[in-house]
């Protein structure tokens, strides 16, 4: 998030007024404004015009105050007449341009920054100025001789430096951009916009630390520099400290209402905080700010596809690629979005565009090797290994990312004793990455097992709200889960909504007055509180298909809630989906999740974590009537497709429907790592896949205890 340059305004200096000398009272305003003293300066200023009204120094430095104001277009009038006083003088003419530049006047600006330089062809600044103006509207070539120019007058002249920079980042050749802004900061160290720009392009290029240094010093010395708090905003984005992010990205609005990055970084925070509905708004609002800004189009397609809705998230990509037919992040946007919705030829070729355009897109590449399987020979695997000898050079989270990759390939080509290293370097990376306590993790669910005991649970019943909509498949992320409700989902009856994290967001909510956490909350419900509760979640689901007899909710997290979907709900169906539990964590463990599942990238964390899941699915068994849930299993599932089927249809009160056993034709956006299995017909080569790795996995084995597996 780069601001624009602004430029140095030099007063000029003269004679005059009343009490004061003429040169004493104008010396004085001129010490006022160089020292930020505005109003001081002003009042002088104004003294003098009112005994001298075409004092030119004075109405020219009076309109360098109004420009410092952001009363660009007083800025504007007030310099006019100063030139009309003394149309020879360079300075006028070169803050002229500035001014004019900003208020998007660019050929008057060109003009007036023409005639500065001819008046003055040795003030840097001059050449400067149009430069910027030159780069607005879109002549690098011409911007950057006019910034070449005042280099060679100058070298040492920290906005060309800048601006130079910005040239380059334009081109998109940011090694080159990044020496500019160092060449700035080097020459000024106490100049913020090139320590801000700086931070800004290490921020895009995921060298996240460096950026945070670059911004941290910006702010040190001016902590309200609306432009770095925004960036410093997408540094806490980047490490996943959203609630941070949040708090940047808004104290950045406070500071400049209209600006649009920061518009966009609030919007990109509350997506990861998974308040979408707010995310949507603040992205169309950017919108309104800039309706042609592509970064916010790409933006809010990404907003509508987690939101599952597919077509509106389309759109918002086609409008981009209309405005921009070659951004990169609209281009694998949108080949993401087509996997995701089953067209994996139309996927494969938006990133092979992609590809086209850059051909060492590492992110591309990944794509690619993700949308089906690959063999020895495949030339994006190689393409990967090429980027594997240069990784060193790479960013933390381009690294983790190409780890995944790299394992994905080996497992493919069945070279498990290569793949295991990257799955294990990459899951390292991410673990340093999140602040992910497991003896907090297992203190929550013991303490949801102490809360629900039978007597509470018999406690409450008698409330709720008695509709049959909801179908929740839930269990441990990469269980089955998705091809379970894909199997339900295909039924024309039936709309599957996804992961939705309603009834999570729901559970959190405050229910007495001095009691803020989770689970503890739920120590205190009513059934005044669980009918509203229910409520709130059956009209938030109905409104995503009103049409529709069952609707699924299949995130797996819900295991953790489901005496209160009992409760809530009593005539929901819950489908709890069991796998072998190695195979499980290891399906967990060799997965870059989108977001969440903190404890799958430690082996031991993760096998503590199943055997703590585990046992409290035990104990709801306990507590719970005999025909609360469905067990169903994933080995099963793969064994006799149709007997499971229809086991799950009857269970759910839907009549047999064949297209259940073509679940893999089904056309519907599913979000989850599961998103190209589930397009194919059932296969078992997943079943005991675990047998491949067993050397690896000696910390899983070890905490899974009882869950640990005979092995030969």
């Amino acid at each position: 998030m780069p601001q624009s340059p602004s430029f140095r305004f030099t007063p000029a200096p003269s004679s005059a007024p009343a009490n004061l000398s003429w040169q004493q009272a104008f010396a004085l305003a001129t010490e006022h404004q160089a020292q930020g003293h505005l109003p001081q300066a002003e009042h002088l200023l104004r003294q003098i015009l009112q005994q001298q009204p075409n004092h030119a120094p004075s109405l020219h430095l009076l309109g360098v105050i109004a420009h410092q104001c952001g009363k660009q277009a007083l800025a504007a009038e007030l310099i006019h007449r100063a030139i009309e006083q003394h149309s020879d003088v360079a300075l006028f003419h070169a803050n002229l341009c500035e001014i004019l530049r900003q208020l998007k006047q660019w050929d008057k600006a060109i003009e007036h920054g023409e005639r500065a330089i001819a008046l003055a062809p040795s003030m840097a600044m001059a050449h400067s100025n149009l430069g910027i103006v030159y780069y607005d509207c879109k002549d690098g070539d011409r911007a950057e001789m006019c910034q070449r120019t005042a280099l060679a007058l100058e070298p040492d002249f920290a906005p060309s430096l800048n601006n130079m920079g910005n040239i380059y980042r334009e081109r998109k050749q940011h090694g080159e951009a990044l020496a500019w802004y160092r060449k700035a900061v080097a020459a000024n160290p106490a100049y913020l916009e090139p320590l801000n720009n700086l931070g800004a392009l290490l921020l895009e290029e995921d060298r996240v630390s460096k950026a945070h240094d670059a911004l941290a010093q910006a702010l040190r010395l001016h902590p309200n520099y609306a432009e770095s708090v925004c960036n410093m905003g997408g540094v806490h984005l980047a490490l996943e400290q959203n609630e941070a992010a949040l708090a940047h990205f808004q104290r950045a609005l406070a500071l400049r209402p209209a600006y649009i990055e920061a518009q966009m970084g609030l919007a990109k925070a509350l997506q990861a905080l998974e308040a979408l509905s707010e995310a949507e708004a603040a992205a169309l609002h950017a919108l309104q700010l800039d309706p042609k800004n592509v970064k916010a189009h790409t933006l809010l397609a990404e907003i509508y596809a987690e939101s599952a809705r597919p077509d509106q998230a389309e759109a918002e990509y086609l409008l981009t690629l209309a405005l921009d037919p070659d951004n990169d992040d609209a281009l694998l946007g949108l080949g993401h979005l087509c996997t995701e919705n089953g067209q994996l030829e139309r996927a494969e070729a938006l990133f092979q565009k992609s590809l086209s355009l850059k051909p060492d897109n590492l992110a591309a590449h990944i794509h690619l090797v993700q949308v089906k399987k690959v063999n020895d020979g495949d030339v994006h695997f190689a393409a990967l290994c090429e980027h594997e000898k240069t990784a060193s050079a790479l960013s933390e989270n381009r690294k983790m990312s190409l780890h995944f990759a790299l394992g994905k390939c080996y497992d493919d080509t069945r070279n498990y004793d290569q793949a295991f290293p990257h799955f294990l370097a990459g899951c390292k990376i991410k673990r340093a990455k999140i602040d992910h306590d497991p003896n907090t993790a297992a203190s929550q669910l013991a303490d949801l097992k102490s809360l629900f005991s039978k007597a509470y649970i018999d406690s409450l019943r008698g409330g709720g709200n008695p509709t049959s909509l909801p179908v929740f498949v839930l269990g441990m992320p990469r269980s089955g889960t998705t091809l379970t409700e894909q199997i339900i989902a295909s039924h024309p009856d039936v709309y599957g909504a996804g992961e939705l994290p309603d009834l999570l967001r729901i559970a959190h909510r405050k229910t007495a007055p001095d009691i803020n956490s989770f689970p503890a909350n739920l120590g205190y419900l009513k059934r005044d509180i669980l009918n509203a509760w229910a409520d709130e979640y059956i009209d938030s689901l109905q409104a995503k298909n009103p049409r529709a007899a069952r609707i699924t909710d299949k995130m797996p997290a819900n295991f953790l809630l489901v005496p209160l979907i009992h409760l809530m709900l009593p005539n929901a169906k819950i489908i709890h989906v069991n796998r072998n539990p190695v195979d499980t964590c290891l399906s967990c463990f060799t997965r870059l999740f989108h977001r969440k599942q903190e404890h799958t990238y430690d082996l031991a964390e993760l096998g503590r974590y199943y055997a703590d899941y585990a046992r409290m699915m035990a104990h709801w068994r306990t507590v719970l009537p005999a025909n609360a849930f469905l067990d169903v299993h994933y080995e099963d599932i793969v064994a006799d497709q149709e007997t499971q089927a229809r086991r799950l249809l009857d269970y759910c009160d839907l009549e047999w429907d064949e297209r259940c056993l073509d679940f893999h034709k089904t056309k519907r956006q599913i979000r989850t790592a599961s998103v190209t299995q589930v397009r194919q017909p059932i296969y078992t080569s997943s079943v005991e896949r675990w047998r491949k790795y067993e050397k690896h996995l000696g910390p899983l084995f070890e905490a899974l205890e009882e869950f640990s597996p005979e092995r030969k």
